[in-house]
């Protein structure tokens, strides 16, 4: 991380080249994130939704893909961090939730962790990643448990099948 301006810090990043950045866009986690206790300060970075980055500003090479953990709807309800140090949260705070995805190779096993999402205080731009003693809730929460397959397989029959009809344009017989 640089300091461009009074306005501007700039950030170096492995996957998407050097970017400037608000330091009111910066995001606090005096924590850390599990595994990562030195790294202190991260960005969001929008992606194809409902994806984003969760980029390190002091780590070129350190950035995670989140989704907001309200997409998983009221079934994914947990208790704010309230009164945690760290971040401040008070009842009357607006808060995200991030919780941290694992991408595959294969799609299909992309999983979300659901048991420690990083809470952000969006008042105070400070972060908490809170392990929740739930056994419902897992570390490898599959995404798409099913349907990557289905979707693969209708976009594979839906190729195939525009492959022929253009094949068939093309047959000697269309001369005029």
């Amino acid at each position: 991380m640089t300091e461009q301006s009074s306005s501007t810090i700039s950030v170096k990043s492995t996957r998407f080249g050097e970017f400037s950045v608000t330091p009111e866009s910066i995001i606090d986690l005096p924590s850390g994130l599990i595994g990562f206790p030195k790294h202190k300060q991260f960005v969001m970075i929008d992606h194809k939704p409902p994806f984003s980055w969760l980029h390190s500003v002091e780590d070129a090479d350190l950035a995670f893909v989140v989704v907001d953990g309200f997409e998983f709807g009221d079934k994914y309800n947990l208790k704010p961090p309230y009164g945690d140090g760290d971040i401040d949260l008070r009842p009357d705070d607006e808060y995200a939730i991030l919780v941290i995805v694992t991408v595959r190779p294969d799609p299909q096993f992309t999983t979300a962790n659901l048991k420690a999402p990083v809470f952000v205080n969006v008042r105070t731009r400070k972060g908490v990643q809170i392990i929740f003693d739930d056994p419902e809730l897992s570390t490898r929460t599959q995404l798409w448990p099913e349907g990557i397959k289905a979707l693969s397989s209708e976009n594979a029959i839906s190729s195939t099948q525009e492959a022929s009809t253009q094949s068939n344009d093309k047959t000697p017989d269309n001369k005029k």
